[in-house]
């Protein structure tokens, strides 16, 4: 068996971008040795909330980004901490965009809170949390 090797946001994201084609092509070829199972590559799902607000920054579309975090959530060779649970937030976002507040609620209904604390109203969009103002 392999030794995990944590690969880092910015991987992805030259991927992703020819701002350096050097380091795109070899981004690409770390993928492609994972895929053939020549290393055996590890990333959290901090790095995915990265990816999220990195392309959001970049004014990509909802759907684009789903995609791409798909994607990368579904590459062969690569393992996700806390993959299934990235899943469903990323469905609750098809609904709701705002991918913080989603990871938020369901941390917050994990962990049976009912109520929160919040100026933003986006908060009252969910069911299962009742927001208040201090």
């Amino acid at each position: 068996m392999q030794q995990k090797i944590f690969v880092d946001t910015n991987i992805f994201i030259y991927t992703l971008f020819d701002v350096d084609l050097s380091k795109q092509q070899a981004a690409i070829a770390l993928f492609r040795k994972a895929a053939q199972d020549y290393v055996s590559l590890w990333t959290t799902e901090w790095v995915m909330a990265e990816i999220v607000w990195f392309l959001q920054r970049q004014k990509f579309t909802w759907n684009a980004i789903s995609d791409c975090v798909s994607k990368a959530l579904n590459s062969k060779g690569l393992e996700v901490r806390n993959k299934k649970w990235l899943e469903e937030v990323l469905l609750d976002c098809a609904q709701q965009t705002d991918f913080i507040d989603v990871i938020n609620i369901h941390l917050i209904s994990a962990e049976r809170i009912l109520k929160a604390y919040s100026y933003d109203k986006g908060l009252s969009h969910f069911k299962n949390i009742t927001r208040l103002e201090p």
